[in-house]
């Protein structure tokens, strides 16, 4: 058994200050948004935020959103 069913990064145009945004499917499969206004290194950086979220579990935890962005942080 897989700890997640499937990640999908695609990039969009996102506001300004957002770098990135995950979205779980009707599959369970997670969408992960990167800003395309971004510059590569910054996408990726993004990219990888998002992915340690998913793989942290903070879809599903109760901590308050600034632990949660702390820890995708580290």
């Amino acid at each position: 058994m897989s700890l997640v069913n499937n990640i999908y990064i695609r990039g969009v145009a996102l506001p300004g200050r957002v770098r990135g945004v995950t979205v779980k499917d009707d599959e369970d499969d997670y969408n992960v948004y990167i800003n395309t206004q971004l510059c590569p290194e910054t996408q990726r950086r993004a990219a990888a935020h998002e992915i340690k979220h998913i793989y942290q579990n903070h879809f599903y935890n109760d901590a308050p959103v600034i632990i949660n962005e702390l820890e995708a942080n580290v």
